[in-house]
């Protein structure tokens, strides 16, 4: 996969290149978007968050129970705030999805030592919908890379171009073609388009490969987790504009038989 090292800011031909790539390879590796040390505190706090809802029974694990999930990250710390509103993701995904895009989810996922291949497929909403997809962007998915992603330890693997077919592989197809894997070094990020044929790949080595997932919607798109009510109104106070636009505060609802705009939040529905 094709890489590229940068700073945190974007320049127009920049993300020129990265939108051609989601269109036609489906794909695109941005190296360095955080520093090691960085991703290192993410990757501790998200190692610390899957322990506890290990220990009261409140985890999601597949792959015969070596990769596990942590769900709704953005209530959970600061780190994740900060991520899922980087300037750099956000630059992408407004340039692709809007300047009104909205966050789908934000979670973790963590392929341990002995885990299998994750099994090819694609991205909400599109698993939800019945083929043929619309053409064009719906959905992206944002990889942070919290470890090294190497061959080995369960990096991300895509079917080059497949997003174009328009709906899911069938059975034994995607094993059938060339894949490419993300391979990247730690704090590094994997933009793909949401209907890109994809799976992790067998974890080979003795350590839990950590990753961040953040899917980030068209605002028309309805979030596959409930993100308004991840931070109260008081936790929300003080953050930015930009975070509650991705948590769906923003979305207006109408109420036109009283002449009336609505906002969601955390607790219901205001007026705004």
């Amino acid at each position: 996969m094709k890489t590229e090292a940068l700073s945190t800011a974007l320049s127009p031909e920049q993300l020129d290149a990265i939108e051609e790539a989601l269109r036609t390879a489906g794909f695109y590796i941005l190296e360095h978007v955080i520093t090691p040390e960085e991703a290192e505190y993410a990757r501790t706090a998200t190692l610390a968050l899957a322990e506890t809802d290990m220990a009261r029974g409140a985890h999601h694990t597949y792959g015969n129970g070596n990769i596990r999930r942590v769900w709704a990250l953005v209530g959970k710390g600061e780190i994740f705030r900060r991520l899922i509103q980087h300037p750099t993701v956000i630059a992408v995904w407004q340039r692709v999805l809007g300047p009104d895009v909205i966050a789908s989810t934000f979670t973790a996922n963590i392929v341990g030592p002995g885990a299998p291949a994750g099994g090819w497929h694609i991205d909400y909403p599109y698993w939800a919908m019945q083929p043929p997809f619309p053409d064009g962007f719906l959905t992206g998915q944002t990889v942070w890379m919290l470890d090294d992603f190497t061959s080995d330890n369960g990096a991300t693997a895509c079917i080059a171009g497949s997003h174009k077919t328009l709906r899911p592989p069938q059975r034994g197809e995607a094993e059938q073609l060339p894949m490419e894997v993300a391979v990247g070094s730690q704090g590094s990020v994997l933009f793909t388009n949401g209907a890109i044929w994809h799976q992790c790949l067998p974890n080979s080595t003795d350590q839990p490969r950590v990753g961040l997932l953040g899917m980030y919607n068209r605002s028309v798109v309805f979030p596959q987790e409930d993100m308004p009510r991840q931070l109260s109104e008081e936790e929300l106070a003080d953050e930015s504009d930009l975070l509650k636009q991705l948590l769906g505060r923003r979305i207006p609802f109408r109420d036109p038989n009283h002449g009336l705009t609505w906002r969601r939040t955390a607790t219901g529905f205001e007026q705004g």
